[in-house]
């Protein structure tokens, strides 16, 4: 369930955007010598210069093996959260054409800078001193 959390956030910081639901640039690399072998590079969302190389292979009816270099993926049961996000884009998000509601990137919109509202004013302390 963690991984799937982590999904969303880890595709959107990998295409730049939180419209998933657009043509996104999402960068994947196949395999020559086997075709049914993808890299999609995943930047750590703890470290800003590292990268992880998820590797998926499958078939047209499954996915039928993972491997990632980030540092959990041999300690946990099932997958780590860059293969998740990787499976989850992939096969799910970019089919999908509905507008999200409320993308995490909107949310500055929200938010009014308080040197605009009127209410607020400079002061010091003295104007807490009652004369």
């Amino acid at each position: 369930v963690y991984q799937l959390k982590r999904a969303h956030s880890y595709a959107e910081e990998k295409s730049a955007t939180t419209q998933l639901t657009t043509l996104v640039e999402y960068e994947i690399y196949r395999c020559n010598e086997f075709p049914n072998l993808i890299r999609v590079p995943t930047r750590s969302a703890h470290v800003n210069r590292l990268s992880y190389n998820p590797i998926i292979q499958f078939t047209t009816e499954e996915i039928s093996d993972w491997w990632c270099d980030c540092p959990t993926e041999n300690t946990l049961i099932g997958c780590c959260s860059h293969v998740a996000s990787a499976v989850w884009f992939l096969s799910f998000q970019r089919w999908q054409f509905q507008k999200r509601s409320m993308p995490s990137g909107d949310f500055i919109n929200f938010v009014t800078d308080s040197k605009e509202l009127s209410d607020f004013y400079d002061s010091t302390d003295d104007d807490d001193v009652d004369a």
